[in-house]
């Protein structure tokens, strides 16, 4: 059994109402049930949790009669869905609030769902605003769980994609801290430009978020900001998925998932640098072995400072290389092969850059000067 520190479930009574509550319906149904006689079938899929209607009226909800979420509607104002209905129909939807250990609800509210649709749009429900159904004034009550109607029109073995619902407070300034990621790839032998980091909190979006090597050696960060308390999946990846980290799903820092094993962090209430970690694990990298002869490599780089060409030289073959600039950004990426390289920097502005060369057995890090 595995324990993560501070974990936050959303069944906590005292919940920090700064905090989101996010469902993200990929791989995942994220505790959602069809209850009896809601007439549809809940199965999680890699985009979105599928919805696959026996009636019209087909509903899910967030748990069972005895989920509370601890929370009251005077504490959220908004709550945004994302979703594909690609069936036809009105597309008149339905979000339900339910009060503690009860299978009705106390109110709803409609929103209007585009149909035929081919991907996934977002539709933001105000919970400012007086309920469609069951109240006649704002409802400022305990919410224990939700429910959503599938978009109207639906007929018998449709199917509707739910990708994501956030619940939250607009009017109240979020409280972000400053998270520091730090991974250490000395051990991955696979070619690579720019590493990223991906998660729950950016859709898992290939290159959204790259990290840097500020040094310039094999350790790459990023910071970035995130709301105490929220609890987050994650991983490292390289040029938009091309590699990414195979975890061992028994090691503590992950979600115990076979299937689909990533890191997972509780954000904490104050600005943090997590410690580095070795690519593919949850800890720092093991120093190699003192056999392994790690020659240095022999390279030359003239003219230095240079202009219009970059004239590479080595008395053994040159290994795949990287370029940065100061502040350790990529800038490109040659695949050597040669004992002399020309690389045309006319595009480059003036200034200090980096050169990178490694491999199994050598490195190299130089530094020249364009002067366009």
């Amino acid at each position: 059994m595995k324990f993560y520190f501070s974990i936050f479930l959303f069944t906590c009574i005292n919940l920090n109402i700064s905090s989101q509550i996010v469902y993200n319906w990929q791989n995942s149904k994220e505790g959602w049930v069809s209850c009896n006689n809601c007439n549809c079938n809940l199965t999680a899929q890699t985009d979105a949790m599928a919805m696959r209607l026996f009636s019209s009226n087909a509903k899910m909800m967030s748990g069972n009669p005895s989920t509370n979420l601890g929370i009251s509607g005077s504490d959220y104002n908004q709550v945004q869905i994302t979703l594909k209905n690609p069936n036809q129909g009105s597309g008149i939807a339905r979000l339900f609030l339910y009060p503690p250990g009860s299978t009705t609800d106390t109110c709803y509210y409609t929103f209007q769902v585009d149909t035929s649709m081919t991907s996934f749009s977002t539709y933001t429900i105000s919970l400012d605003s007086i309920p469609s159904g069951g109240l006649s004034s704002v409802y400022n009550g305990p919410i224990a769980r939700f429910g959503l109607r599938a978009p109207w029109g639906g007929v018998n073995f449709d199917t509707v994609f739910w990708k994501q619902m956030v619940v939250s407070n607009t009017n109240q300034v979020a409280d972000t801290v400053d998270i520091t990621f730090k991974v250490d790839m000395s051990n991955v032998v696979d070619s690579f430009s720019v590493l990223e980091l991906n998660g729950t909190f950016n859709n898992w979006c290939g290159n959204c978020n790259p990290m840097v090597s500020p040094l310039l050696n094999d350790i790459w960060e990023i910071t970035l900001p995130f709301m105490s308390g929220d609890t987050i999946e994650y991983k490292f990846s390289a040029d938009s998925w091309a590699i990414q980290e195979t975890l061992d799903p028994t090691e503590n820092c992950t979600n115990d998932d076979v299937n689909f094993t990533n890191r997972v962090l509780v954000i904490p209430y104050n600005d943090y640098v997590l410690d580095n970690v070795c690519w593919n694990s949850c800890n720092p990298c093991q120093t190699p072995p003192t056999s392994i002869d790690n020659m240095e490599l022999n390279l030359i780089l003239f003219p230095n400072p240079a202009s219009n060409i970059l004239n590479i030289k080595s008395n053994s073959l040159i290994n795949p290389f990287s370029i940065y600039d100061f502040t350790g950004k990529f800038i490109m990426q040659n695949m050597g092969n040669s004992n002399e390289v020309n690389i045309d920097i006319s595009n480059l502005c003036s200034g200090l850059y980096f050169i990178k060369s490694s491999s199994k057995n050598s490195s190299f890090i130089g530094k020249f000067v364009v002067n366009n």
